[in-house]
């Protein structure tokens, strides 16, 4: 049976008619990352109503269309910079850690590429590493080249080994940082996303260069134009290209499955 794993989707901006969708396509499990709501925060409270949310009633609906959801919870690079906001809201964090379907701390990284950002995300990869916990980095829109750099730069200086590079996922990579984000060890994302990320045509050739290990597709469906069927759609244009069914499943769920298993609060099977 065909069977699909988004790791990468905000379904807190989405309707029930796209977990319906899903459903129908074969998405059988995804991972929800914190992100930014689309307007400023003013109190820590909106961050913990919002990682509630997704932890309690954001599963539950998933469930009702027979689509397992796991969450990850941070501080998004977006809303990193707002002082003393983030700090608070940071330390408010720690108590969602330890909870239920809480596989990973992200989205963490940088937006701006600023000094400011990079001391939330130092300060979050300090936490997953200690914690022993995933990390999704995110990868900025503009100018991914350098915040692949200085992601590089930030495992490096802070002495984060190999060991933990190995829990680590860093999504919206495209043809100019894909080399760099699986050379240094990481688990690779690819972002389907009409407009303004990968085609499905782009995605395919990065897979075709690069091959399938540890590279993982997803929607990031979000508030913006964007598909919350990005990974059946790559599934069938990769069956266009002639792919066999072992490499298409690899990069639209058995790889995906193989990075967030690693969580113990992972506890979906197939």
């Amino acid at each position: 049976m065909i069977k699909f794993f988004d790791p990468h989707i905000h379904m807190y901006s989405r309707t029930t008619d796209d977990y319906e969708m899903m459903a129908r396509a074969g998405i059988k499990v995804i991972v929800q990352p914190s992100f930014w709501l689309g307007s400023p925060r003013t109190t820590t409270g909106t961050f913990e109503d919002y990682w509630e949310h997704m932890i309690t009633f954001e599963t539950e609906r998933a469930s009702g269309f027979g689509i397992e959801q796991f969450v990850c919870i941070s501080v998004n690079p977006k809303e990193s910079t707002v002082r003393p906001l983030a700090f608070q809201a940071l330390e408010a964090m720690s108590k969602y850690l330890d909870r239920e379907r809480v596989v990973a701390i992200g989205e963490i990284g940088y937006n701006l590429i600023n000094d400011a950002e990079e001391e939330l995300f130092v300060r979050q990869l300090e936490i997953s590493s200690k914690k022993k916990m995933l990390a999704m980095i995110h990868l900025p829109h503009m100018n991914k080249a350098e915040g692949i750099r200085r992601t590089e730069n930030v495992i490096k200086t802070h002495n984060f080994g190999s060991r933990y590079t190995d829990n680590i996922l860093v999504d919206h990579n495209t043809e100019e940082t894909i080399e760099k984000t699986l050379d240094l060890g990481f688990w690779a994302g690819l972002t389907v996303y009409p407009h303004t990320k990968l085609s499905p045509s782009r995605a395919i050739k990065i897979i075709q260069k690069h091959g399938i290990d540890r590279i993982m597709v997803n929607s990031a469906a979000d508030w913006g134009i964007s598909d919350p069927l990005s990974v059946p759609l790559v599934a069938k244009e990769m069956r266009k290209k002639g792919f066999s069914a072992e490499k298409i499943e690899a990069v639209t769920f058995q790889n995906a499955y193989d990075f967030f298993r690693r969580s113990p609060k992972f506890t979906w099977r197939p």
